[in-house]
């Protein structure tokens, strides 16, 4: 029974590494800028583009229109 919980465990501990790479190709990062905005590569049409402070490179800080 031991045996099987660590392979188990030994999996999801993989499976989790193996996603948590590829978190850099979605559009949306955890990073906030300016007042109330998002770092995304591209603003969706709701918002407006305030800048680049804040971002990391390529990525723009976009915020709500209202």
């Amino acid at each position: 029974m031991s045996s099987n919980m660590r392979a188990l465990g030994l999996i999801i501990i993989t499976l989790l590494l193996l996603t948590a790479g590829e978190a850099d190709d979605t559009d949306v990062q955890g990073w906030t800028c300016g007042y109330r905005g998002l770092c995304r590569k591209h603003c969706y049409a709701q918002e407006y583009m305030i800048g680049y402070h804040g971002c990391p490179r390529r990525y723009r800080c976009c915020a709500l229109r209202f």
